[in-house]
């Protein structure tokens, strides 16, 4: 599954493609950080469906199935951010909290931008991470919406031309 190169960060944390030994860890954590920040924008259907939808098995399915996904890696071994992309749809960006405010989220979507040389990418963004992806220059396509039990906005990103 691997599609780049393991970078060391200066602070000792590690950006690398995920693994499938990683998926528990990706699960838990991701899990724990949108109850933290997310849940609001879910009702109880969609936050079944989302579980479902980060479950190890469906995290496996997708990435044997073409989607990439990073993660940053603490020096104890702990993942601390995910980043999973299926050709050039966002479907998951988290960082746990104690790691965010550390430009980590745009260390993922910039290394992920440059390794797959991507010219435009779309994102259903979460009221949390709305102003996240309006600071990396992406725009809104439409207005918020509710759909399958979740709330979102539809956002897309377009490389500069030089």
């Amino acid at each position: 599954m691997p599609f780049m190169d393991v970078v060391f960060l200066e602070d000792g944390r590690v950006l690398r493609p995920c693994g499938d030994d990683d998926l528990v860890g990706v699960s838990q954590m991701v899990l724990a950080e949108a109850g933290r920040s997310i849940a609001g924008d879910f009702n109880d259907m969609g936050w079944s469906d989302f579980e479902e939808y980060l479950s190890t098995g469906q995290l496996l399915k997708r990435l044997v199935t073409g989607s990439k996904a990073l993660i940053i890696q603490e020096e104890d071994d702990e993942i601390s951010g995910y980043l999973e992309i299926s050709g050039n749809q966002v479907l998951l960006l988290f960082i746990a909290e104690k790691a965010q405010r550390l430009g980590l989220a745009s260390k993922l979507l910039n290394r992920m931008r440059d390794t797959l040389d991507l010219n435009e990418l779309y994102v259903n963004s979460s009221t949390a991470g709305y102003e996240f992806y309006r600071n990396q220059q992406f725009e809104p396509i439409k207005d918020w919406k509710q759909k399958a039990g979740v709330k979102y906005r539809e956002l897309k990103w377009q490389k500069q031309q030089k």
